[in-house]
């Protein structure tokens, strides 16, 4: 490991202590007594303030911890950092979306000369051709701001909740060009999956109705994923359709190789059946229903319906 990447990985190791010793660091990092003092000096100098203290009780005592340290990258870890914030920059619908290109541009303006160009080249060459947000999500902070702190909302969606009720929010995840989340009504005791475009109004409520916490609501959702989805289902994909399962899944489907076939397994609901059949026809000739037969008839049938087109 070159000393600037050392010297990096210290100052991470060393943030949250208060107290470290010499032979922490040569344990650590598989350095020498020399080494170490010489590093520990060098620290110093990138911005750790410490006081030494000899004794029994002694060792090096951190006095900012607290403090943002200066975090150094090389090449190519600066090179991955522009990597990410370009193939995020389509999901224009997120709290920090305005600041993306605000991070890039400081990044940049403090890199070398040499360096700017070639991220520059970089950018222009790479593109990442990718599904951006498709709707606005108007109360997206709101949203995220419920889920962190655990807060009961008061929300109407238009998707499935037309009246006002009470919301508790397990997490937020985008697939297929929108949002969604996890949701615990507690008016009708049932989870839901919502998308956030949907939400028509979202109130934080400072209420003292029985809340689950975060393990009881990971807990409830399990509990909810097994009872909910209990129809088994299996269909056979070409390797194509394994490529295309793989890259747009869902939770309740995995993908299993037995005796040199591939295929997909999992289980629905028997009101979500209309998704389930619209999502292997987007498989197009790489799926093969094989069971239930429910499920295959009311594939049938859509395959019949697009026919009917022509």
């Amino acid at each position: 490991m070159k000393k600037s990447e050392r010297l990096n990985q210290e100052l991470l190791y060393l943030t949250d202590k208060k107290i470290f010793h010499l032979k922490e660091l040569e344990e650590k990092f598989a350095i020498s007594e020399r080494t170490a003092l010489r590093d520990i000096t060098d620290l110093e100098q990138l911005g750790l303030a410490f006081y030494s203290e000899t004794g029994r009780s002694g060792g090096y005592y951190i006095t900012n911890s607290k403090l943002l340290l200066p975090i150094r990258f090389n090449t190519q870890e600066i090179n991955a950092i522009f990597f990410a914030l370009q193939a995020i920059k389509n999901l224009s619908e997120t709290p920090y979306s305005n600041e993306y290109q605000k991070i890039q541009t400081k990044l940049l303006k403090n890199l070398p000369q040499k360096l700017q160009n070639q991220i520059s080249l970089q950018k222009e060459f790479v593109h990442y051709i990718s599904q951006p947000s498709l709707n606005e999500v108007p109360f997206f902070t709101l949203l995220l701001k419920a889920c962190l702190n655990n807060s009961v909302i008061l929300a109407r969606n238009f998707q499935f909740i037309k009246e006002e009720q009470k919301l508790q929010l397990l997490d937020i995840f985008y697939q297929a060009g929108n949002w969604f989340c996890h949701a615990y009504n507690l008016d009708l005791k049932r989870w839901f999956v919502l998308r956030l475009d949907k939400f028509e109004t979202v109130k934080l409520l400072n209420t003292k109705q029985s809340v689950m916490n975060k393990e009881q609501l990971l807990d409830s959702f399990r509990q909810y994923e097994r009872e909910h989805y209990c129809i088994p289902y299996q269909c056979q994909l070409t390797q194509i359709g394994e490529q295309k399962v793989e890259y747009n899944s869902y939770p309740i489907m995995q993908i299993d190789h037995k005796h040199g076939k591939i295929y997909l397994n999992g289980k629905y609901n028997k009101e979500e059946l209309h998704y389930l059949v619209d999502y292997l026809i987007s498989l197009g000739s790489e799926v093969k229903v094989l069971k239930p037969k429910e499920l295959k008839d009311s594939y049938l049938e859509k395959l019949n319906e697009i026919i009917q087109q022509y």
